[in-house]
């Protein structure tokens, strides 16, 4: 069965009328293929040395910024939600605004991800 379909196969191949023309326009496609994926592999190491040094910045000045927190305090001004009286118990605000800093810290780290990944999904493609 396997020969069968080999043999049919090789039956039914188009043949090139020039050889020497079919080879050179196909080494032509070849090298343009060759072109395309350096340059891919170029923009992708690119991105990802631009990532990391961008990972690393964050993460030095996170320490900077805690560094100086916590070297020179500052007393901040008492923060209060705008909660009208006859909505949450004062007892739930707290757990409100907890809430509302776990989904921005969530959305933080999750939207800058997503949009790395689909620019990798795009030049894979």
């Amino acid at each position: 069965m396997e020969d069968e379909i080999r043999t049919l196969l090789h039956e039914t191949a188009p043949q090139p009328s020039d050889p020497a023309a079919f080879r050179l326009e196909l080494n032509a496609r070849l090298s343009a293929v060759e072109q395309i994926k350096t340059y891919r592999d170029r923009e992708y190491r690119r991105s990802r040395r631009t990532m990391y040094f961008v990972f690393a910045a964050g993460i030095l000045l996170g320490v900077v910024l805690t560094a100086l927190a916590l070297l020179h305090p500052v007393e901040l001004p008492d923060i209060s939600l705008p909660i009208p009286p006859e909505g949450l118990a004062g007892r739930y605000a707290g757990y409100v605004a907890m809430a509302l800093g776990a989904i921005t810290a969530a959305c933080a780290i999750v939207l800058p991800l997503t949009l790395t990944r689909h620019r990798s999904r795009f030049l894979d493609s």
